[in-house]
C-alpha cells in the first residue's frame, strides 16, 4: 500500500538523512539520498489498538516493510509499506512520523532556541530530532556506543545483528528483546568485542526490556538500576527512542565542549528552552559537526 505523510515545514531532510545514514544497520536499514527504508516487526504495535488480527504469541510473523521518500516540493514523504494486518497501519505510520520528526512545530521550536540564547544565524533551518525505530533499538544501540565512535558501534552492530539473523532468513527486523538476550547468554566475544561487563549490561538490559515494555519515562528511567546504565545513556534512549522532546545531555561531552565554546561569545542557557531542550542538544550537535 502507498501512503502520504505530510511534512511541517522547513524542514532539514539532510540532517534526518545524514543521521539514518550513518546509523544504518546492514540487512535492515537502506538510507538513499532521498529515502529511507526498513524491516521492522509489526507485531509491536499491535496492542497500541488492541488489534484482534494475527496472535503474537502463536504466530512468528516475516518482517514488515515500509520505504519514506521525501518529495520536497509536495512537502510529503511517500510511504510504501507492507503490513500483515492492515489495521496496524496508523500505528506504524504514526512511528514513521516520530522517526522522521515530520510533524513538529518550527516556529516555535526556533523561538525556543533563540530564548536559550542562540542568534538566528546559529540556528539551523529546519532542524529536527531524528529518531531510532524503538525505545529498545535506542537502548542496545547507546550500551554498544558507549566510548566508541558511531561508525564503530554500527560495524559491531553490524556483525552482531547480522549473526542472530543468519537462522531465521524471513525475520530481517531488529531483534526483540528476547532473541538478544538468548544470543548474549552465549556470544562468541570476536562478533560482539567488547569488554565483558558491557556484555553484561547488554544482556541485563535485554531481559529488563522483556517484562517491561519502554513505553513511558518511568519505565526508562528505571535503567538506572542496571549496572553499566548511567544518565547518559537514560536521556538518550529517551530523547531517540521516546522523542522526547524536553530532554538535555548534561554530560554529553560535546553538548559540553559546544556550550563553553559558546560561553565565549554568547552563553546558552538550555532550560530557557523549555519544553524543547532536547533540540538545544540537537543544535550544539550539528555546530560540532560544522
Amino acid at each position: 500500500m502507498t501512503e502520504f505523510l505530510n511534512v511541517t515545514q522547513p524542514y532539514n531532510w539532510t540532517m534526518v538523512q545524514a543521521f539514518l545514514y550513518r546509523r544504518a544497520i546492514a540487512g535492515i536499514e537502506t538510507c538513499e539520498a532521498m529515502s529511507y527504508s526498513r524491516y521492522f516487526d509489526e507485531t509491536e504495535f499491535y496492542g497500541q489498538q488492541s488489534l484482534k488480527g494475527l496472535s503474537t504469541d502463536s504466530v512468528t510473523l516475516s518482517s514488515s516493510w515500509f520505504k519514506a521518500t521525501y518529495q520536497p516540493q509536495q512537502q510529503r514523504f511517500q510511504i510504501e509499506l507492507q503490513l500483515h494486518d492492515p489495521d496496524c497501519r496508523q500505528a506504524v505510520l504514526a512511528n514513521i512520523a516520530r522517526v522522521l520528526d515530520a510533524h513538529q512545530s518550527m516556529p516555535m521550536i526556533e523561538q525556543a532556541l533563540l530564548d536559550a540564547g542562540f542568534t538566528l544565524a546559529d540556528v539551523t533551518p529546519g532542524i529536527r530530532l531524528p529518531a531510532t525505530w524503538s525505545p529498545f533499538e535506542a537502548l542496545i544501540r547507546a550500551i554498544v556506543g558507549q566510548q566508541i565512535s558511531v561508525t564503530g558501534a554500527v560495524n559491531i552492530l553490524n556483525k552482531w545483528i547480522g549473526s542472530i539473523r543468519v537462522a531465521t532468513p524471513n525475520i530481517k527486523h531488529f531483534p526483540v528483546p528476547r532473541e538478544l538476550a538468548e544470543a548474549l547468554s552465549h556470544v562468541d566475544t570476536p562478533i560482539l568485542p567488547m569488554p565483558k561487563a558491557r556484555q553484561q549490561t547488554l544482556l541485563a538490559a535485554s531481559q529488563y526490556a522483556q517484562d517491561q515494555v519502554l513505553s513511558s519515562q518511568d519505565s526508562i528511567n528505571a535503567l538506572l538500576d542496571i549496572k553499566g546504565i548511567g544518565p547518559w545513556t537514560v536521556n538518550y534512549v529517551l530523547m531517540r527512542g521516546l522523542s522526547a522532546p524536553d530532554v538535555f545531555l548534561h554530560n554529553d561531552l560535546v553538548v559540553k565542549n559546544q556550550l563553553a565554546r559558546f560561553a565565549l561569545l554568547s552563553p546558552i542557557r538550555p532550560v530557557l528552552a523549555a519544553p524543547w531542550q532536547s533540540y538545544v542538544c540537537i543544535q550544539l550537535w550539528e555546530h560540532a559537526n560544522t
